[in-house]
């Protein structure tokens, strides 16, 4: 590899951080349309947006109607933040698209019909695919993992045995948001019963897209233990 092109591979992961922070704060102030507009690739088909236990959107559109128009609302005594923690990041050879995976520690707090906010722990992991639009890197698929979603006074151990009843079902969205185009991936959120599992998987090295898969493809084997018995999925 060239001094130049190890400079430029530099800059390219620097600015990928950087998108992936800008990115953080937007949805920290629910700017989610905002996020869309100085995020999100707009060039490249194949957008996808996969949050947690929701669902797959795909498209701008799609995406749109659930992540903006179906979002919560932003109101007093709503709080949202999630750090975007130990990046391993990978650009391709051809420099056309790029991989990442983060760990992501947040909290967030949303209001209620009736009473006081409710306040809970909300850990997570990222996989993400960057497609490079001009000069400038864009997300092109999105994937968030739960770790644990918990509310603030109970750990995630008691969570994970009496999900709480403020939390959605799993397997659906929030009231208003439009419905996903497929079902989820993966998502695996913490279990007394399960080992953790590689998702996301860091990214390796790679010089096409065409060589590896995207985060938001269901994974092709994920090793875990259930109940002390190993299951491959």
């Amino acid at each position: 590899m060239t001094l130049e092109r190890r400079v430029q591979r530099l800059e390219d992961i620097h600015a990928i951080n950087q998108l992936m922070s800008r990115r953080a704060y937007l949805h920290s102030a629910g700017m989610h349309a905002r996020e869309i507009e100085e995020c999100w690739a707009k060039e490249t088909p194949g957008v996808i947006f996969e949050p947690e236990d929701w669902g797959v959107w795909e498209g701008p559109e799609s995406i749109r109607k659930s992540y903006v128009d179906g979002a919560p609302p932003v109101e007093p005594g709503m709080l949202i933040e999630h750090c975007v923690t130990t990046g391993v990041i990978e650009v391709a050879g051809d420099r056309k698209t790029a991989k990442g995976a983060w760990i992501s520690p947040g909290h967030e707090t949303f209001p209620q019909p009736e009473g006081r906010p409710i306040p809970h722990w909300s850990w997570g992991r990222y996989g993400v695919d960057f497609v490079r639009e001009g000069e400038e890197w864009k997300i092109w698929h999105l994937h968030i993992y739960t770790t644990f979603r918990t509310p603030y006074d109970k750990d995630w151990v008691e969570s994970s045995i009496n999900r709480p009843d403020h939390f959605p079902k799993l397997g659906e969205t929030l009231p208003g948001m439009h419905r996903p185009d497929r079902e989820v991936t993966f998502n695996q959120p913490y279990s007394v019963d399960a080992a953790p599992a590689l998702q996301p998987e860091p990214p390796a090295p790679y010089d096409t897209f065409g060589e590896t898969t995207s985060y938001t493809d269901k994974p092709a084997r994920v090793d875990r233990v259930i109940n002390n018995e190993s299951e491959d999925q």
